[in-house]
């Protein structure tokens, strides 16, 4: 792959700085495969990553033009950072990217509300980041890489600045139907920024056809072969689904010290049963944790001693917590798994089967979780992927315990040995849990080590290496890129 410098563009920044109790300043990276990665790639060809400044001491170290070389233990790249206020953050973040945008992006019954504040704001702020990129290109070619559906309109803003410069972008969560889309008073706007990009990738096959069924109806544009043509510009339309850091959750779960981190994670959450079931969510409406609760429910009702049997713990990280909708899913899971608690409990441990923690965990106990685990359950009501299936599998590589995936993820069109199942049916999600409860070792066994070829070849490195080889190489006369990636078009 090229080693030319790199522009990497998201609202989440890849390190943040924080005030100490003593009045000193600390470092630390951002959690999360995609932060991981693309990291790397930075560390590994330089450049620049524009990022939103969140850190309480994020401004304390930054030079005068906002700028701070990362990681601060061994500096290789510079992070732009930007910075909001708390205004700009409710209208940009919370109102239009996530009361709007995602519950549109979602099928999960939640209506978008889209606010002519909110979208001034969102415009204002996606062009104080392409002005950024601007300043901050390292060279006329570099490539830019965007996350995701906070950016939209950045490309647009960038390309009537640098018109030869060559974009990217990543939409991480589902596209919506056109038929949905028209529901966004916005709709050409964002579609024109996308439009802007030259790559332009998303996880599944089924939102490649959305976009581009979209593009057409609303832009007007011509597409053909992957390729959308509109306004005198061309944008390849591919997808290239994300996955996770395999080789670093392999190392952990090879890590002897992992025995002992499962010990203390089992004393913490008071585990004394023969069988365990995790849940690993942000929490959040798409992740369809009331569903998961009500399934367990019918589960210990149909087979009353299992209760006494089986654990089940729900790490459930709290998220969005200002937006009404939010409060309002995290108050209804409190109140299921006290109901459900009461109604089964109490068992061995005390208080039910059911343990919930609303924090994050560390990567390391994150991996001794999983190991404990029986089984898994990712029940989400629409995901673009869900890593957290991805990252139970690479951490089994004793090749046991069990992935419960919903039908309505992403990741299930990769992890088809999964016990799939549909998280608005009770009874036949029920089904699903007994039967990985009740599966023989050898097909176990067996599952899991079709699931992790999926998840070892296709890796969180690969993902990110394919789009900027692709990009690379946009020159139509070389598209596709050489065999090997797994980026498609078609």
């Amino acid at each position: 792959m090229a080693t030319r410098p790199l522009a990497v563009v998201s609202n989440r920044e890849p390190y943040l700085h924080s005030k100490a109790e003593d009045g000193s300043v600390t470092w630390s990276p951002t959690t999360g495969g995609v932060s991981v990665a693309l990291d790397a790639l930075m560390r590994e060809r330089g450049g620049v990553w524009v990022a939103h400044g969140a850190g309480d001491a994020d401004k304390s170290v930054v030079d005068d033009g906002d700028r701070v070389r990362v990681p601060p233990d061994a500096p290789a790249y510079a992070l732009r950072r930007i910075w909001l206020s708390e205004t700009e953050e409710r209208h940009y973040y919370e109102g239009f990217a996530n009361e709007g945008l995602w519950p549109l992006s979602h099928v999960a019954h939640v209506k978008p509300v889209f606010r002519a504040e909110d979208w001034r704001v969102y415009r204002a702020v996606n062009d104080r980041f392409a002005r950024a990129v601007d300043d901050e290109l390292p060279d006329r070619v570099a490539p830019v890489f965007i996350q995701d559906y906070h950016l939209t309109l950045v490309p647009h803003y960038l390309r009537q600045r640098r018109p030869d410069a060559r974009i990217a972008l990543f939409w991480h969560i589902p596209f919506p139907h056109p038929d949905t889309l028209r529901i966004c008073p916005y709709r050409r706007e964002i579609l024109e920024g996308l439009a802007a990009t030259d790559l332009l990738a998303f996880q599944l096959e089924r939102d490649r056809r959305n976009f581009l069924a979209a593009a057409r109806a609303e832009l007007g544009a011509t597409v053909k072969h992957g390729r959308v043509y509109a306004s005198n510009h061309t944008t390849t339309v591919c997808t290239a689904p994300i996955g996770v850091d395999f080789d670093r959750i392999q190392s952990i779960a090879r890590d002897p010290g992992l025995e002992t981190e499962m010990a203390r994670l089992r004393r913490e959450l008071r585990i004394e049963t023969p069988l365990v079931g995790v849940g690993v969510d942000r929490l959040d409406y798409t992740k369809g944790i009331p569903e998961r609760l009500d399934a367990l429910d019918a589960l210990f009702t149909r087979c009353p001693g299992l209760a006494h049997q089986l654990t089940f713990v729900q790490i459930a990280v709290p998220s969005r917590s200002k937006l009404d909708r939010y409060a309002a899913v995290e108050a209804d899971i409190d109140q299921r798994v006290a109901a459900l608690n009461t109604k089964h409990g109490p068992g061995p441990g005390g208080g039910g089967p059911i343990r919930y923690r609303k924090s994050a965990l560390r990567i390391k106990r994150l991996v001794a979780l999983y190991r404990l685990a029986d089984f898994c359950i990712v029940s989400s009501l629409h995901d673009g992927m869900n890593l957290v299936a991805k990252e139970f599998v690479a951490a089994r590589d004793d090749l046991d315990g069990v992935l419960v995936l919903s039908e309505m993820a992403g990741s299930a069109q990769e992890l088809r040995e999964a016990v799939i199942i549909n998280p608005y049916d009770v009874e036949g999600f029920a089904n699903g849990l007994q039967q990985a409860l009740d599966m023989p070792v050898d097909e176990r066994q067996r599952r899991m080590r079709a699931q992790r070829r999926v998840v070892a070849g296709h890796d969180v490195f690969r993902w990110a290496s394919d789009i900027f080889g692709g990009l690379d190489h946009l020159d139509p006369r070389s598209w596709p890129p050489a065999p090997g990636g797994h980026i498609q078009t078609a």
